[in-house]
């Protein structure tokens, strides 16, 4: 009975084992919206994500870097410029979550203000890079709407801000 009692299930393979499902099923997503426009990648919920647990970066290290990975990812895919989320968590991060915060008292109303930074923020500077760059901007359309609106439903079901 020696024999087997080093062999006890960890519940850290667990936490492992849906860090994959999740990524797997994120990166299934991407390709899906690919192809199918009215499927949401669902970029502003791993963006509000992002916000929310990167305080606690010490104890959920892989989550938070397969985020960043999965919106490096996204940029690749979709064609907009390497590293602009990275940029623009960067900027949101640092100058504007605690005004955030201060302005407005509805926690789901920051979750969704959290979203529509993500998605309108990525454009703008996205247009930005273009402009520098000196090539077209990118493509605005009402789907960028659609995708707030789920993303922001998805959010509400999913984290609560702590203040």
């Amino acid at each position: 009975m020696q024999t087997f009692s080093n062999m006890r299930r960890n519940s850290a393979d667990q936490n492992s084992l849906t860090l994959f499902w999740i990524s797997g099923w994120l990166l299934f997503g991407l390709v899906m919206s690919s192809l199918y426009p009215l499927i949401p990648s669902f970029v502003g919920v791993v963006f509000c994500y992002l916000i929310l647990n990167f305080n606690h970066h010490e104890e959920n290290a892989t989550p938070l870097f397969l985020a960043f990975l999965y919106l490096c990812v996204y940029d690749l895919t979709k064609g907009f410029y390497l590293f602009s989320y990275v940029i623009l968590f960067v900027i949101v991060y640092k100058f504007a979550i605690y005004k955030i915060q201060n302005i407005i008292t509805c926690n789901n109303c920051i979750l969704a203000a959290y979203i529509m930074i993500a998605y309108l923020g990525h454009f703008f500077l996205n247009a930005f890079f273009a402009y520098l760059d000196n090539e077209a901007f990118p493509y605005f359309s009402n789907y960028y709407f659609y995708y707030i609106a789920v993303d922001s439903i998805l959010s509400f079901m999913l984290f609560k801000v702590t203040r």
